[in-house]
């Protein structure tokens, strides 16, 4: 045998085994190739696993406010955003600061925005969080 027909036959020997080895062990799909496997399961389906909570508030002309967001607990904060749902309604809001509340010694859990409402009406302003709750 020549020493290229010996690399490719090694190679393909080697293709094979990875590829029993990946299916010996392929999720919750429990078929016959999995016979023998005591492989835990895998992460649970994301569906159903997101949620959002909001926090509103309402700032009155010439003040600065904020609104607030948390997760439920156990579940862990994704990301956050600041809007006014007084879309159709001109107003001359400003957005000062946003980001996630630090909760030492535990990962972040809720969303902060600081608004400035520089007209004279009063604006309703909300934080919302994005929340992945865990896997059961």
């Amino acid at each position: 045998m020549t020493r290229t027909a010996s690399l490719a036959l090694a190679l393909a020997a080697g293709m094979a085994f990875g590829v029993a080895f990946v299916l010996s062990c392929g999720g919750d799909n429990r078929s016959a190739a999995d016979a023998g496997c005591s492989c835990p399961a895998s992460e649970p389906p994301l569906a159903g696993r997101f949620i959002t909570q909001s926090g509103a508030r309402t700032i009155p002309g010439g003040m600065v406010g904020e609104a607030g967001a948390t997760c439920p607990a156990g579940a862990q904060l994704l990301s956050g955003s600041c809007t006014s749902p007084q879309n159709n309604i001109p107003v001359d809001l400003v957005l000062i600061e946003s980001g996630f509340t630090e909760s030492p010694p535990t990962l972040p859990q809720g969303w902060l925005c600081t608004f400035k409402n520089n007209g004279t009406t009063p604006v309703d302003v909300k934080a919302t969080v994005i929340c992945l709750n865990p896997g059961t």
